[in-house]
């Protein structure tokens, strides 16, 4: 069971052992991949942030990505603890940020890098 969950950091470029860091080890020059990013939001979460940020509603939200309004909730509710945020205020404030520096990372690309194997 270890050496699964070593090769699993090992292909999300975390050091394997005991240490749980939520950031590359390989430097910033580093291609972005499906999955949790940096601030450990999924890309889907990014989605729901930047309609919620848009002010749509859940329903609206939920109608464009062929989701419930129930697991927008969810979606909203999980980014409120992983980014430690007290209230949705703090929430929204810091959505504003990651989704602006995430735009300024992919500008000019219209889809984000793969990895190459």
């Amino acid at each position: 069971m270890t050496t699964l969950l070593e090769c699993a950091r090992a292909l999300q470029g975390r050091p394997s052992g005991g240490q749980s860091e939520q950031t590359p080890t390989t430097g910033a020059s580093t291609a972005r991949v499906a999955g949790p990013t940096q601030h450990g939001l999924s890309d889907r979460e990014y989605e729901v942030a930047e309609l919620v940020l848009a002010g749509l509603t859940y329903r609206e939200i939920g109608d464009r990505l062929f989701i419930s309004a129930k697991t927008v909730e969810h979606h909203v509710a999980r980014m409120r603890n992983r980014l430690n945020c007290a209230n949705r205020t703090e929430l929204l404030a810091l959505l504003r940020t990651l989704v602006a520096d995430r735009a300024s990372d992919t500008a000019g690309q219209p889809w984000p890098q793969r990895a190459t194997r």
